[in-house]
């Protein structure tokens, strides 16, 4: 796997491109299966028969979705929410059947070539051509293999083909790596595909601006046009000079509206807008309540907690990770406002990683403790012992 605290990404990818090798791209999380994938635009017949004989599953040309609409093709029908469109060849003498490696590759160069349109083909043929959505709303093969040719500057059309191992089984994540390893090849995963997707293209913008008084004090409050998750966070402005100090506060309805005291987010909100307004900067508000997983799971997850299990099992029982939460829109927000170089008050430290996995430069960790409560407590508690944040569990003092 490239480390890309060591690299840069896209060179790697690009100059192994150019080199004639594919790169292998693997799920971890929702299908756990690898692909081969290479760009449409330069693949020759070598490459054809290489990830034909060592990927063993179909071969597909991937391209934006409304892209392929526009140019007049078609989509299959399906029973499974699947992308599929028309098979097509292109027909590159009077004999060509599309079947051979060499006019599989043509098929492929041309449709990456975006003048052609589905009068220049023939159909049904022989490469399968599937349509990608925005990558934005499906991280899956199609979506960042297309990126991740256009990132390393090639027409956004791709080739993948599946990863079987000797068996013919499609899940064998370790002998992806082997073929990697034996040939040499750049092993990435689509997380690492979407982090540098995000560093590169700004998604999130800002959409308005006005004053907004508070009983801590008069912000600025600010709305984004938002095309990375399309939800609604906003910001809190302080007037501030150099480095701010940010708070990225994760939406929590019943600690922040209702007063509850099952947790420590209404406190910790409200301590973080009074430091705020005395020391200037920016808070950030995310949508992402539960940890991520909505209103309604989180009030499943505490109807567990009622039967004594901790919040952090209690995801996982549901079936979610223990936190699901993606920092990818607040280092958008903070780009979009012009902010490159923070200090973030948290304890979280995953925070911290995920911001500069995005780009973002955390200078200084300020701590930000809330109110502890003998309703709280435990869940203090296992927020430093199962999610690593860093507080002083032996000197917490519960109040009432």
């Amino acid at each position: 796997m490239v480390d890309r605290r060591l690299v840069d990404l896209v060179g790697v990818v690009r100059g192994q491109f150019l080199q004639g090798k594919p790169v292998i791209l693997i799920d971890p999380e929702r299908e756990m299966e690898a692909d081969f994938v290479y760009p449409a635009e330069i693949i020759t017949a070598e490459i054809v028969e290489f990830v034909t004989k060592y990927g063993k599953g179909l071969f597909c040309t991937v391209g934006p979705e409304t892209e392929l609409l526009e140019r007049g093709f078609f989509k299959l029908p399906s029973n499974y929410g699947a992308n599929y469109f028309i098979p097509v060849d292109f027909p590159s003498t009077k004999l060509a059947t599309g079947i051979p490696a060499v006019e599989r590759a043509v098929t492929c160069n041309r449709l990456a070539d975006r003048k052609t349109t589905l009068k220049d083909y023939k159909y049904p043929g022989h490469v399968i051509l599937i349509g990608a959505t925005s990558f934005s709303k499906r991280r899956g093969h199609s979506e960042s293999s297309v990126e991740l040719v256009k990132l390393a500057g090639f027409s956004p059309y791709s080739v993948i083909v599946e990863i079987l191992d000797e068996e013919g089984n499609s899940h064998n994540i370790q002998y992806a790596y082997d073929i990697g390893k034996r040939f040499g090849l750049t092993v990435l995963t689509i997380p690492e595909v979407w982090r540098e997707y995000v560093r590169r293209e700004q998604l999130v913008t800002v959409k308005s601006r006005a004053l907004l008084p508070t009983r801590f004090g008069t912000f600025q409050i600010v709305s984004f046009e938002n095309k990375l998750d399309f939800k609604e966070h906003f910001a809190l402005v302080k007037n501030y000079s150099g480095v701010p100090l940010v708070r990225i506060h994760s939406e929590c309805v019943t600690g922040d509206c209702l007063g509850s005291l099952r947790c420590d987010c209404g406190s910790q909100l409200e301590r973080a807008m009074k430091m705020l307004n005395e020391n200037g900067g920016i808070l950030l508000y995310l949508r992402q309540e539960g940890r991520g997983i909505g209103l309604s799971w989180k009030v499943a997850a505490y109807g567990l907690q009622d039967m004594g299990i901790d919040t952090y099992d209690a995801n996982i029982q549901l079936g979610f990770k223990p936190d699901e939460r993606d920092y990818a829109v607040a280092a958008q927000m903070l780009k979009a406002m012009g902010v490159t170089e923070i200090k973030l008050l948290t304890n979280n430290t995953d925070k911290i990683a995920q911001l500069e996995s995005y780009g973002i430069i955390v200078t200084e960790r300020v701590p930000l403790l809330g109110t502890v409560t003998k309703h709280n407590l435990r869940y203090i508690k296992t927020k430093a012992e199962k999610f690593s944040h860093m507080i002083d569990v032996d000197n917490l003092n519960a109040e009432g």
